[in-house]
């Protein structure tokens, strides 16, 4: 998605200049949220799976599934649409189908119905992530650009942070709480978004390409699907075969159409661009890992050791708080010294800390000096 160029604004709000710290404010809420519920509910799903007790644990997992494999289906195709239909337009849209989704969530009788607001509530956080950062970098403008990716980036390590301790309190009370939490901030942020933030429009977006971006949502989701009830299906059983066929299939039809479409959904100019290859490569490996790592802690703590659900959210939280502290002070740093130079360092430090454990770690420590260098 384009997020440096946009139309003047539009609405009620033309000729009336919002300080970026506001826009930075409402925008970012939905930016929390949205990844909050990526991890607010892995917390809480020891206590989902203790009220549907009678289900199967492949059948439980795709409360978390189904939104991860729709949130990532439909990220891109949400963005390109943003570009010509207006930021403004798509966020608002996005977080009102997210309060919706969520209050369904809470509210859900059965595991069927759980399921089914999930996947409502990816499509309502996939049109909120982009939007956000297209909204918020015409805000700060290009002499701020570093400042305004490392606030965002922020404010999605401070969801990974809160998230596992926040839950693990609501959870005391309900697991239905993790929902309910949503909709106070995502009201409040309806109502001051819809008559403070600016329209922002790319002028030079087209209109997508409906079957390119198909075939994106496609592919992805049937590769998350396949790597998600692999284990319980069977790595060679013919239903995941077809899957990964499936998405094989789509991936190269993606790549054919996109070659030949003058508005593809990805622009392969952008992909053979090594820099851009590169940085999609390593967050993919990156944030691969760290998912696995925040839902195998909860599953570790909470199974293995026997924790609280509580202590476990607070045993987990560390590490994503220090990423959302320094996202911010990486981000200008970037700017001023180069993201490579900055990036480099922070994966050796990252690699350092992974590599800081004990071989014992596995086992429960005893006594008060308990830690989770493997988790943690």
């Amino acid at each position: 998605m384009t997020v440096l160029t946009g139309t003047a604004p539009v609405g009620p709000t033309t000729g009336a200049r919002v300080r970026p710290a506001v826009t930075a404010l409402i925008v970012l809420t939905g930016v929390f949220l949205s990844s909050l519920d990526l991890f607010i509910v892995n917390i809480a799903f020891p206590s989902i799976s203790a009220t549907y007790h009678g289900e199967s644990l492949s059948s439980l997992s795709w409360v978390l599934s189904a939104y991860t494999i729709v949130f990532a289906a439909a990220l891109v195709p949400a963005g390109r649409w943003a570009d010509r239909a207006g930021r403004k337009r798509a966020f608002l849209l996005g977080l009102g189908i997210f309060t919706a989704a969520s209050a369904l969530c809470a509210l859900a009788p059965s595991l069927g119905v759980l399921v089914a607001a999930r996947v409502v509530q990816a499509v309502g956080g996939a049109l909120m992530l982009p939007t956000s950062l297209g909204l918020l970098l015409p805000a700060f403008g290009p002499a701020r650009k570093g400042a305004a990716i490392g606030l965002w980036s922020a404010v999605g390590g401070a969801a990974a942070a809160f998230g596992p301790p926040i839950g693990g309190l609501l959870v005391q009370a309900s697991w239905r709480w993790v929902f309910l939490v949503n909709l106070p901030f995502s009201v409040v942020a309806l109502v001051f978004g819809t008559r403070l933030l600016h329209e922002v429009r790319d002028p030079a977006a087209r209109r997508a390409d409906l079957v390119g971006a198909a075939l994106l949502s496609v592919s992805v989701a049937s590769l998350v699907a396949g790597i998600v009830q692999g284990h319980d299906w069977g790595w060679t059983s013919g239903r995941i075969l077809g899957i990964f066929a499936v998405a094989l299939v789509s991936a190269v039809g993606l790549v054919v159409r996109s070659r030949r479409h003058p508005s593809p959904v990805i622009e392969p100019a952008v992909i053979r661009h090594r820099a851009v290859a590169l940085a999609d490569v390593s967050s993919l490996a990156f944030f691969s890992g760290f998912g696995a790592l925040v839902l195998g802690g909860v599953l570790f703590l909470t199974g293995v050791w026997h924790e609280s659900v509580l202590r476990a959210g607070f045993m987990l939280a560390p590490g994503p708080l220090m990423a959302g502290l320094t996202a911010f002070p990486g981000g200008v740093l970037g700017a001023r010294f180069g993201h490579r130079a900055v990036g480099g360092v922070g994966s050796l430090l990252f690699a350092a800390g992974a590599c800081s454990g004990s071989p014992t770690s596995a086992r429960r420590p005893t006594g008060r000096a308990r830690t989770c260098p493997a988790v943690c």
